[in-house]
């Protein structure tokens, strides 16, 4: 009779794994640097295309235009990197390298999700766009920490990068309060 196993409590992920987690980006392997550049990436366009359409469009316009610019970076950003690869030679499989762009719509769900949420809730789509400007922030805040401690900066360099990281979603809202 086989004995029984002793209670393993289950390992507790880092801290920005669970920030990679709740945005979409962890799917069970290590992020590299490509992945986290597009979700860098795939979140500005993201909120930049957010407040360009939230200038006149409605909630569902606003989602889909979003959803669609970020589709199309995604697939340029994917065809550019097939052709640079096959101009400097290499094979590369179509689909490893749209599943490794990936992250760049991925990385647009969290505001799309906080957008549509705030909206239901509050009728009012420019709170629902600054609450989903918030979140962006963050999220690039976030993914600025993850990257410097990836590379094995110290907390004090991570919280750096996560400040320069975030200002570039401090730049959009600055820009929503400016144009709009």
């Amino acid at each position: 009779m086989p004995s029984p196993r002793p209670f393993e409590p289950p390992e507790q992920p880092h801290r920005s794994h669970r920030l990679l987690a709740a945005i979409g980006l962890r799917r069970g392997s290590r992020i590299d640097e490509e992945e986290l550049s597009s979700a860098i990436l795939g979140t500005v366009v993201g909120l930049s295309t957010m407040v360009a359409a939230g200038a006149h469009g409605t909630l569902g316009q606003v989602e889909l235009t979003v959803v669609v610019t970020v589709a199309i970076y995604w697939a340029a950003d994917s065809y550019a990197r097939l052709l640079a690869a096959r101009s400097a030679g290499r094979r590369t499989k179509v689909g490893s390298v749209l599943a490794r762009q990936w992250p760049m719509v991925e990385a647009a769900y969290a505001p799309l999700l906080v957008l549509l949420a705030i909206v239901l809730v509050t009728g009012n789509l420019r709170v629902g766009i600054f609450a989903a400007l918030g979140v962006g922030t963050v999220v690039l805040g976030g993914l600025g920490f993850f990257a410097a401690r990836r590379a094995g900066g110290s907390r004090s360099d991570a919280v750096r990068w996560s400040l320069v990281s975030a200002s570039l979603g401090i730049v959009v809202i600055l820009l929503k309060l400016v144009l709009h």
